[in-house]
């Protein structure tokens, strides 16, 4: 008769349910590298079910079904499931898996490393898998290899990547948001996805996990959401229930809509938003790379009016034109900056927007588009003016316009504050109501960009509003006494 050690059956069948269940692994070896004691919000098993169904192409290194990008706020476990326990949870399904990961430092990235590798040369491991051992001669901090010949490589943003291709690649918090107010961080962060994406063991089987918080349109995540379409799965977990949840069945989860109301709850949201001001936290903790309903300049600040209302108040007020032009602007469908241009009028103490274009033209087309352009748009030629700043091609244009047609061409001087300096300068007086829109098509792209800087790709209409603004403010205006503490901020 054969005795039965429980002991050794009670083992395997924890190892046995580790292996099957990711975020039984989770449970089971959350004391090894936190102390405190767990609370598993419902979103936690929904991404270690997220990460485990992707496991499954990956361990038959089968075509890869899609991209993960998880947008998530901080101090909701991310990096503990992510980073750090899933990698260790890949080699009890298949030792010999390749991992990259990445974050935006090289510290951040060896301690998440560590503490997969604390997991791995843990009591508790060694007894449920001794067979998934780490090699003595490749046990670094920031490369590490087992005796089936995976490994763990990690790496940071801008830092230089040779030699290694992997199974799967986990980029976590590419940038920081100090960093993502970088336009140069920002495109380091993009080409650094860009060369991980070439780290592949195999293209079409690799994918890549993207966990970190929107900072900006055109942080990692828009970057790949704009590059690579429909072959991604995109998460999106606010802080609080809103539109912005992806997929949109999860907001049933929200607890009096809280995605965590243990870790975020009311208190902690509001001391957020007011230690990171209502930008910072619609970035990480909204997931919105711009404050709802505008950043600087609010989206409610604009007055509207019908096209009928202002030719009846309009008279004979001229039109001015503001344009702003780009280096060569020919392709829409690259990145390259349209030329832009606004019409405007002021009416006794108002401005009033008639009209905003924006055209991706080369040189020659943007000479014959803008006399066209202003003609139409009732442009006077004993009143009205044409205003270029002599930037980019804009003396050229300057110059040639002078030569060649009749138009009142006068130049903008070159402004020598930041952008966002000047807006802003002008933001009071859209705030306290002076600047009307005519109602138009062009409405929609103008506040959606002018209210989102500074998140937004382009940026045209937010110089070309501060051009009109400055120059039909430049002269003694009566304030209104009931207006007047807002100028006085």
């Amino acid at each position: 008769m054969y005795s039965i050690d429980y002991k050794e059956l009670a083992l395997k069948v924890v190892a046995e349910q580790c292996v099957k269940d990711f975020f039984y692994f989770v449970q089971t070896f959350w004391d090894v590298i936190i102390q405190e004691e767990p609370t598993y919000n419902w979103h936690i098993p929904f991404l270690c079910r997220e990460l485990q169904e992707l496991s499954v192409s990956i361990v038959a290194r089968q075509p890869k079904p899609y991209d993960l990008i998880i947008n998530i706020p901080p101090g909701t476990t991310k990096s503990t499931i992510v980073t750090i326990m899933w990698p260790v949870w890949l080699w009890t399904q298949d030792a010999t898996i390749r991992i990259i990961t990445n974050s935006y430092s090289g510290g951040l990235s060896i301690e998440h490393a560590m503490k997969s590798k604390d997991i791995l040369q843990s009591d508790k491991f060694k007894r449920l898998f001794p067979d998934i051992v780490i090699r003595k001669d490749k046990s670094g901090k920031q490369n590490y290899e087992n005796t089936k010949l995976g490994f763990r490589y990690a790496t940071s943003t801008g830092a230089t990547i040779t030699g290694f291709h992997a199974h799967v690649i986990i980029n976590d918090d590419p940038v920081n948001p100090k960093q993502a107010e970088s336009e140069p961080m920002r495109i380091q962060a993009n080409e650094h996805t860009k060369t991980l994406s070439s780290r592949k063991v195999n293209k079409a089987n690799t994918p890549t996990v993207t966990i970190m918080q929107r900072l900006h349109e055109e942080d990692v995540t828009g970057y790949l959401l704009k590059k690579k379409g429909d072959n991604i799965r995109h998460i999106c977990l606010p802080a609080e229930d809103c539109e912005n949840v992806k997929p949109a069945e999860l907001r049933k989860y929200y607890i009096n809509g809280l995605l965590d109301p243990n870790r975020l709850g009311r208190s902690v949201l509001d001391e957020a938003k007011t230690d990171l001001g209502s930008r910072g936290y619609a970035g990480q903790y909204s997931q919105a790379p711009s404050v709802d309903g505008g950043n600087i300049i609010k989206e409610n600040w604009f007055r509207r009016i019908s096209f009928a209302d202002f030719r009846a108040l309009r008279f004979k007020e001229p039109i001015h034109f503001f344009l702003d032009t780009a280096y060569d602007s020919r392709n829409r469908k690259t990145d390259n900056d349209p030329s832009g241009i606004i019409a405007a009028c002021k009416i006794k103490n108002n401005i009033y927007i008639t009209h905003a274009n924006k055209v991706w033209k080369t040189f020659p087309e943007l000479l014959r588009f803008l006399p066209e352009y202003m003609y139409a748009n009732d442009y006077d030629q004993y009143q009205s003016t044409l205003r270029i700043e002599p930037k980019a091609n804009g003396k050229s244009v300057c110059q040639q316009l002078e030569e060649s047609t009749s138009l009142n061409v006068t130049y903008t001087p070159t402004p020598t504050d930041g952008k966002d300096v000047r807006l802003h300068a002008i933001a009071p007086k859209v705030e306290c109501g002076r600047v009307y829109l005519v109602d138009g098509e062009w409405n929609e792209e103008f506040i959606d960009e002018v209210c989102g800087f500074p998140t937004k790709v382009h940026d045209e209409y937010v110089d070309l509003l501060g051009y009109a603004v400055n120059y039909f403010m430049d002269e003694d205006i009566v304030i209104p006494d009931n207006v007047g503490a807002m100028f006085a901020r």
